[in-house]
């Protein structure tokens, strides 16, 4: 039998385990600035990685995966909104911090991802993981079954 299908399915129902692995990704790269900072090595590529990584994530939640959930699930209608709402906010300390890459700032940056990380996991996981793989987020898997 071919499992091609299954394993695609089952790698496309994990989208709520691939957020869990982005904003793993995305706090190591803080600890990486934070050493960074500490060792006094040149900050610049360390801040401009995590500024984009985190900036990326977010566009992409904002663009793809937030509108298809709230059109399902009318319910996270205003937790989406907070979402976005702490996607700008977040936009506005990856810059200051761009721009003086301090322990001060590092750290609110880091509190509020972290915050936002929890949250995001706690409301979003299982229902990203209920998704179906055929078609939810644009992503078409072919069924070689037949």
């Amino acid at each position: 039998m071919d499992n091609s299908y299954t394993n695609e399915t089952a790698r496309f129902r994990a989208y709520g385990s691939q957020l869990i692995g982005a904003h793993i990704r995305l706090r190591e790269m803080i600890d990486d600035l934070y050493d960074a900072l500490d060792e006094g090595r040149d900050l610049h590529v360390y801040c401009m990685t995590l500024c984009e990584a985190v900036t990326s994530h977010h566009t992409a939640e904002d663009v793809n995966v937030f509108p298809l959930l709230a059109e399902r699930h009318p319910e996270l209608e205003d937790f989406l909104r907070g979402l976005r709402s702490d996607h700008n906010m977040l936009a506005h300390m990856l810059g200051r911090l761009e721009r003086s890459t301090t322990h001060e700032e590092l750290n609110a940056v880091a509190a509020v991802l972290e915050t936002h990380f929890i949250g995001e996991e706690k409301r979003l996981v299982s229902v990203l993981n209920a998704l179906e793989p055929m078609g939810d987020l644009g992503i078409e898997v072919a069924d070689e079954r037949a």
